[in-house]
């Protein structure tokens, strides 16, 4: 990783939304509902990069500015579990062992944006190309151990270059030591991909990456590049960020411990002057 030294400003595009749980019933299989502040003041910040600036709007064509309003697509009222691999599809339990091992699934499309935190933003990338990581120092879920170690953030990010799909486990945006575990589904490690007419499941390998091989770490006046960029923007290249938090109802720690919890979603994307 290489240190790059500020110039003119690109400008954390950030979203940032404060969510509060409140207590259900017990359940076999974890779920929560909240009730989302959709009008609160997102979090801002400069970053470095070189030259140009990378901006953000909830409208392809608003005004882009280093910050925007989160608009989410629904009004979520029940963040519940849901299964997928590449964000296309997903899935929900509908029948468990009496041990909790969800043993048939359904298409759980027609409630993803009822049942997860569900939106779109638009970057970019003004007077430079860029690459694009997430802000280490901008970023947070709040610190809630077990529902860090059971949520997962989906990006489908849309350029010209073409489509970009990234799933993230939160473990390593907190600390997840003490959180709990029991097995969800028949084998540990993997998700639903679909399946088949009675319900019955194909499980593929979680492809879920930690954040931290594409998070750009910051100081007062330089950056750091992650290991990893989202994408790269060319110059004055506008792209569309689907994003998506749920929770992973196939990963271990999605369990009834992640019911009542307090969460915070605040996303932060760096800009970096690209390199041809």
């Amino acid at each position: 990783m290489s240190i790059v030294k500020l110039r003119h400003s690109a400008f954390i595009a950030a979203i940032y939304i404060l969510i509060a749980l409140v207590t259900l019933t017990a359940a076999t299989y974890a779920w929560f509902s909240f009730v989302p502040y959709t009008n609160v003041t997102p979090m801002t910040g400069a970053v470095g990069g070189g030259d140009g600036s990378l901006l953000i709007s909830n409208r392809p064509d608003g005004v882009f500015d280093v910050t925007c309003d989160l608009i989410l697509s629904s009004n979520t009222q029940t963040l519940q579990p849901l299964s997928t691999a590449d964000l296309q599809s997903f899935y929900t339990a509908t029948a468990q062992t009496p041990a909790g091992v969800s043993v048939k699934f359904a298409s759980a499309d027609s409630i993803v944006d009822t049942s997860t935190i569900h939106g779109t933003v638009y970057l970019k990338s003004e007077g430079a190309s860029h690459d694009v990581y997430l802000d280490r120092p901008g970023i947070f879920f709040g610190g809630d151990a077990q529902a860090l170690a059971s949520l997962r953030l989906g990006l489908r990010i849309t350029s010209v270059n073409g489509t970009y799909t990234h799933i993230f486990a939160l473990d390593d945006a907190g600390n997840t030591s003490g959180a709990g575990q029991r097995l969800t589904v028949e084998t540990s490690g993997t998700v639903v991909s679909s399946i088949g007419s009675s319900g019955d499941a194909v499980l593929v390998q979680d492809p879920a990456v930690q954040l931290g091989r594409y998070w750009a770490e910051r100081t007062e006046d330089q950056i750091t590049p992650g290991q990893e960029a989202l994408c790269r923007l060319a110059l004055d290249e506008t792209a569309s960020v689907e994003y998506w938090l749920y929770l992973e109802g196939c990963d271990i720690n999605c369990i009834n411990d992640v019911q009542s919890r307090d969460l915070a979603l605040q996303l932060a994307f760096s800009g970096v002057s690209a390199v041809s």
